[in-house]
């Protein structure tokens, strides 16, 4: 059976990580020159790439850290490490998709990169994930990855209706509370690495 409140903490934790509401203004503005059916297109692309890829690093990533002797809480503090530093790019003002220039990548480029990745499963989201199997296990990890995947396409799918109804701003404002939101979880899981580390010693 599985534990209702830890697949719901998973769930959540991978959602604010992966941010499909912070990014749907970014993938609009990057596929704003792309025709409306191509531009679905490719965010269903972007979304099963970014899917098969957090899925990968899900069924093996964690074999780095028995490679190279790491711990679950040595993970902690990193991957925590990882989530500040993506959170606060995000606070300030600073992601990928501030150096990207649709007009010179094709629709197939961009599906992957940068749209796949970094801004779906990116640095945040992998470190989600494997924080995930290695605090919940893979079962957790994987219906997070999938739930996640589902709502990430239908918004992404239906950005420009929501972006209609947020504003400009109000898609603004929602993405700087996620960002807050990660950093105030990597403080967190930071705070429970060290103590972890301190009780062992």
């Amino acid at each position: 059976m599985l534990d209702a409140e830890a697949l719901a903490k998973s769930v959540a934790l991978l959602f604010i990580a992966i941010d499909p509401l912070g990014n749907a203004p970014l993938f609009h503005s990057v596929t704003a020159s792309f025709p409306h059916p191509l531009r679905r297109r490719i965010v269903i692309r972007s979304v099963k790439v970014a899917t098969a890829l957090l899925a990968l690093f899900a069924a093996a990533g964690d074999a780095a850290l028995y490679y190279f002797g790491l711990t679950v809480d040595d993970f902690r503090v990193a991957g925590g490490i990882i989530l500040f530093v993506y959170g606060a790019a995000g606070i300030l003002g600073f992601t990928e998709v501030t150096s990207i220039r649709p007009g010179r990548l094709d629709a197939e480029a961009i599906a992957v990169v940068p749209l796949a990745t970094p801004l779906l499963a990116g640095p945040a989201a992998i470190a989600t994930v494997l924080y995930i199997k290695a605090v919940y296990g893979v079962t957790y990890a994987a219906i997070s990855i999938a739930l996640n995947s589902a709502v990430t396409l239908a918004l992404l799918y239906h950005s420009e209706r929501m972006l209609r109804l947020l504003g400009r701003t109000g898609g603004l404002a929602l993405a700087k509370i996620m960002s807050l939101l990660l950093m105030a979880i990597a403080v967190a899981m930071v705070r429970e690495g060290l103590q972890n580390m301190l009780k062992g010693c």
